[in-house]
C-alpha cells in the first residue's frame, strides 16, 4: 500500500492516527511513518501483513468489530 492509500483507508475508516494504531496494534509513529512514506529519513513501508488486514477491515464489519472498529 501506498502512504496515500494508508491515510485514506484510516479515514475511511473514521479513525484518527492513535485509534488506528490501537486498531491494528502498532505505535502511532508507525502508522506516521507509513504515511508519510519514511521514517528518520528512511522509507518506512507498511508490513504486507498488515496492509492486507487494513484492506480486509475497510471492506468487511466482520473485521472491523473483531478489530474494535465503530465504524
Amino acid at each position: 500500500m501506498t502512504p496515500e492509500e494508508i491515510k485514506a483507508a484510516r479515514e475511511k475508516l473514521g479513525l484518527t492516527q492513535a485509534e488506528f494504531a490501537k486498531a491494528f496494534q502498532v505505535s502511532p509513529r508507525a502508522i506516521r511513518g507509513w504515511e508519510h512514506g519514511e521514517r528518520n529519513g528512511r522509507p518506512h513501508a507498511i508490513p504486507p501483513v498488515i496492509a492486507l488486514l487494513v484492506q480486509f477491515a475497510v471492506k468487511h464489519a466482520t473485521i472491523r468489530r473483531e478489530l474494535g472498529i465503530k465504524s
